[in-house]
């Protein structure tokens, strides 16, 4: 049985109210330098909880086309793996992309498998989850867009040493006096034309233990 679950309504304030999906930590690569710590979501309880009932088959796996059935009107923008990756899931993966671009709806995901054989056909929708500037580069060779975890003090927005212009996420939700900007609001990881070649970055977050784990992984820039 294929071990990805979709909700059809998240409740993560930064995303915003939108479909998305959940994958065990089996599904992560591991290449990635967060599986075994500092990762925002295998930090948490409730997403530890949520993969482990997704691997033994203690939940009731929902499709994406059971998600956007009930999907809000206002929903433009779909999130794959808040938790999880792609590992031996590509293909049904590439498929869940097409038929999100059939509802005509964005896709939005980032990936650690990026290097793999089999995720190159996803550099069409997914970002390239980027621990270094090296990484960061040997991405761009291969095609992809690419996002970059990145220490608390990072400036809004950067010039790499490549030329290209960095922006963090400018997720903002509960500010008074200023409106919400979510994943479904914002749109800057879409992968386009004009956003291939933006990279985005994304501040080290989760819990104070999960911080602590991932400063080895961060990018950190001197401003």
């Amino acid at each position: 049985m294929r071990k990805t679950h979709w909700i059809t309504v998240t409740k993560d304030a930064k995303t915003g109210l939108i479909p998305a999906s959940y994958s065990p930590k089996e599904s992560c690569p591991d290449s990635c330098s967060l599986k075994e710590g500092g990762c925002y979501a295998w930090g948490l309880f409730y997403l530890r909880i949520l993969g482990a009932k997704i691997s033994n088959g203690k939940i009731q796996i929902k499709t994406l086309s059971e998600a956007l059935s009930g999907r809000r009107m206002d929903a433009k923008v779909v999130r794959h793996r808040i938790a999880g990756d792609v590992v031996g899931d590509v293909e049904e993966t590439v498929q869940e992309c097409l038929e999100v671009e059939r509802a005509g709806l964005t896709n939005i995901g980032y990936t650690h498998h990026w290097q793999a054989d089999e995720a190159q056909p996803l550099k069409k929708w997914f970002r390239a989850s980027c621990n270094s500037i090296k990484e960061m580069n040997l991405a761009r060779s291969m095609g992809w867009s690419v996002a970059l975890m990145v220490g608390e003090d990072t400036p809004r927005t950067l010039t790499l040493e490549n030329g290209e212009k960095a922006f963090v996420c400018p997720a903002r939700h509960g500010v008074e006096g200023k409106r919400d900007i979510t994943c479904n609001t914002c749109t800057l990881c879409k992968v386009t034309d004009k956003t291939h070649d933006k990279a985005v970055m994304f501040k080290v977050h989760g819990t104070k233990g999960t911080i602590n784990k991932a400063k080895d992984s961060l990018i950190t820039f001197e401003v």
